[in-house]
């Protein structure tokens, strides 16, 4: 039979992003062979708008890199603005900073495990996922007043406080929400048809994510140990404990896992940055 190269993008009504896919498949013509892709179609001078702007209004120029990452940019500004002008952040401060970022990372990972199961059409997983983030994203909204961009980072410190009905709604959302991910867990740990979808799939070789330079995630499943929470630890992360989750296939089942089972830390270092929150000054 003829071979049939499809091409998809830079824009196509079924990409988020803007990027260029060439899919070859296999002679069934239901199997991929290869993809080669070609990603930064988007350029939106942001290196060049923060030179023309003061240090605090690239806070908000930061924050607009990325909506489901958008903490981590305003956070590292931050760190870098505070490390050349030798601030010292309060150590009350630098566990807000903690909480914020693991609210943030359990929200994010279970959008990544929606459009997953988006990606497979198990319509029924999707709205399982996306109805437990949605209580996260009250959660978000309730602490820091907004669901995707929460501005809770500021030069020195942090923009918000906790008072204890803050903290109850925080530990409640933990507690309505930690066995869902246990069975989630669960499902993608014993489901046969699950499994049989994902498992060897998208398969990024441990060497391969040395040189390419993956992070996150991506790199953990691949058997990476490249956590900087753990390995260079900011914020207060080295006075708290949590476990670097590693997996060795590389493939699409153990991305997934990886994220779970974050979720997991996740929730155990919010408590832990309730149980241990000192007193002080946010900035």
């Amino acid at each position: 039979m003829d071979k049939t190269t499809v091409i998809l993008g830079p824009f196509d009504v079924a990409l988020e992003e803007p990027v260029y896919f060439k899919i070859e498949p296999n002679d069934d013509a239901r199997t991929i062979k290869s993809v080669d892709m070609v990603n930064g179609f988007v350029h939106r001078g942001i290196e060049s708008i923060v030179l023309q702007k003061n240090f605090l209004q690239n806070l908000i120029i930061t924050e607009k890199v990325c909506a489901l990452c958008s903490n981590n940019h305003p956070f590292t500004y931050c760190m870098a603005v505070e490390k050349i002008a030798r601030i010292d952040v309060p150590m009350r401060a630098q566990y807000l900073r903690v909480l914020t970022d693991e609210i943030k990372r359990i929200a994010s990972h279970l959008f990544n495990l929606g459009m997953l199961s988006h990606l497979i059409h198990d319509g029924a997983l999707m709205r399982d996922f996306l109805e437990t983030r949605e209580a996260f994203q009250d959660l978000k909204e309730r602490i820091w007043g907004n669901r995707m961009d929460l501005s809770a980072n500021t030069i020195g410190g942090v923009k918000f406080d906790l008072d204890p009905t803050l903290i109850t709604a925080i530990q409640t959302t933990l507690d309505q929400n930690e066995e869902a991910i246990k069975r989630f867990i669960e499902r993608f740990e014993h489901d046969e048809m699950l499994i049989k979808r994902l498992k060897g799939v998208g398969v990024l070789p441990h060497e391969d994510a040395l040189k390419l330079g993956v992070v996150g995630p991506v790199a953990r499943a691949s058997g990476v140990d490249n956590d900087v929470r753990k390995h260079a630890p900011y914020a207060a992360y080295a006075s708290l404990d949590f476990k670097v989750i590693l997996k060795q296939d590389g493939d699409v089942l153990s991305r997934a896992l990886v994220r779970l089972y974050e979720i997991v830390e996740s929730i155990a270092l919010v408590r832990q940055v309730l149980n241990a929150l000192p007193q002080g000054e946010i900035a």
